[in-house]
């Protein structure tokens, strides 16, 4: 099978260089980036909805920005104005968009050039990219692998060089899984960080603090650009990280699957010390609690939304029926998203209010804990997850169908849970020798701390070559 992930290519800063100095032109560039997308795509099926005529004629006469000229995707949930938002399902009815998302308002006044919008898994709620609408997406390196979810369209465009800057969500790890699944950066801010109006679909009012916007790029100083233009209040300039804080968490329930994960930790933690930060290794004590009351937040506040989403002409969606469905090879819900509706629903969901309010308060009180540890000084180091890319249908095994405390999934998912900011890292210099997948090494701060974030993740990734 082709290989068809990123070698060599430049990043974003430095073609935009090049388009600002004549090297370049934007329509030179957003035509390669579609001839590109064109070679790639039949082959990991990763772009939903391509805008051949309207990126060629914006790339004509760009508008000026810190992004001019730049060809990026969007997730399939970003609002276009005169087009539709289909969360890949098949039987919740399409949203008809009068107009751009905020977020696609600002990266287009930024100067960017939208060339295409890519897969997702049904309602965004599963790691592997697939959905009964549009199919399943491959990974760029190996196309029996998962790229990853739910922005796993994303991760394999910018991997396989057709997008300078992808952009996503992540309520579960859904931009950061991806990224370090493909060898990307990941960047996920805080849920207030940016404008999330009109990108879909919107959750349940708690769980939705638990998901933020971001990009993947290819390195953590376009991480930086992208987010200087859609955030709210952009990162502070970049300064040094002598000095800081490195939490690197005593005794914390994770497991890696594969030795280049651990290898490649400990030489972050070296490399950061390196840097000039200062490690402290506190003992966490409530992950467990924590991670198990994901799914009772998520199916307490999501399962009645789901329902509703699923209904078709007045006719209320029935578990059962979609049980007899998916046993009979006929179903209507894709079957990774549908554990969340059955087996986890049934395990998990609260019989009772307050059982709920009881969560939330859980979370809350741990928000406040983690935010006055990490403070203004301070970043947590973990792997950003704990495999590499597997195979198709290996990820949702991993993840759905394991109740209880999933050490390879607890670290990436504990920024979500504490709505922090967080950033995957690729270790380019660890790849596993068998299958050339890179892991992924995440930096964490508290809300507001995003320079030092990414300062630090700069940092990360030249220690990581």
């Amino acid at each position: 099978m082709p290989d068809f992930t990123l070698h060599d290519m430049a990043d974003a800063t430095a073609i935009l260089e090049q388009m600002r100095t004549g090297k370049l032109s934007s329509k030179k560039l957003v035509q390669a980036s579609l001839d590109r997308l064109h070679q790639v795509n039949p082959h990991l099926n990763a772009a939903t909805q391509v805008f051949n005529g309207q990126a060629l004629a914006a790339a004509e006469n760009p508008i000026a920005g810190p992004l001019s000229g730049l060809p990026i995707t969007l997730k399939e949930t970003y609002a276009l104005a005169k087009e539709q938002v289909t969360v890949g399902s098949v039987r919740m009815p399409a949203i008809q968009c009068k107009e751009d998302a905020p977020v696609v308002k600002r990266l287009k006044a930024a100067g960017a050039i939208i060339i295409a919008r890519s897969n997702i898994p049904e309602f965004v709620m599963t790691a592997e990219t697939s959905n009964l609408r549009f199919g399943r997406s491959n990974h760029p390196k190996d196309q029996t692998r998962v790229p990853g979810g739910s922005t796993g369209g994303e991760g394999a465009l910018v991997a396989s060089g057709v997008s300078l800057i992808g952009f996503g969500t992540d309520i579960l790890g859904s931009i950061r899984i991806p990224a370090a699944f493909c060898g990307l950066v990941g960047f996920r801010p805080h849920s207030a960080a940016v404008n999330k109006s009109s990108v879909y679909p919107e959750s349940g009012p708690y769980f939705e603090t638990f998901n933020g916007i971001g990009p993947i790029t290819r390195s953590v100083r376009d991480a930086r650009l992208a987010y200087s233009v859609i955030a709210n209040e952009p990162p502070a300039l970049p300064a040094t990280i002598s000095g800081l804080k490195l939490i690197a968490p005593k005794n914390y329930p994770f497991e890696a699957k594969d030795e280049c994960i651990d290898t490649a930790y400990r030489a972050a933690l070296e490399g950061l010390q390196t840097a000039g930060m200062v490690k402290h290794e506190p003992v966490l004590d409530d992950i467990k609690t924590l991670f198990m009351n994901v799914p009772k937040l998520v199916t307490g506040e999501m399962v009645s939304v789901w329902k509703d989403w699923l209904s078709v002409d007045g006719k209320p969606f029935s578990i059962i029926n979609e049980t007899l469905r998916q046993i009979t090879g006929r179903p209507t819900v894709q079957p990774g998203f549908f554990l969340w509706l059955s087996l986890i629903n049934g395990l998990y969901r609260p019989r009772q209010k307050t059982a709920l309010t009881g969560i939330i308060e859980t979370y809350e009180h741990a928000r406040k804990n983690y935010r006055t540890l990490l403070g203004h000084d301070a970043l947590l180091c973990l792997p950003t997850i704990g495999m590499l890319a597997p195979k198709h249908g290996a990820m949702n095994r991993a993840t759905l169908m394991k109740p209880g405390l999933n050490k390879q999934i607890t670290a990436h998912t504990l920024v979500n849970m504490l709505d922090l900011s967080g950033i995957t890292v690729p270790a380019r210099g660890f790849s596993d020798p068998k299958t050339g997948l890179v892991p992924g090494i995440m930096l964490a701060s508290a809300p507001g701390n995003e320079g030092a974030l990414l300062d630090a993740a700069a940092a990360l990734e030249q220690a990581l070559l």
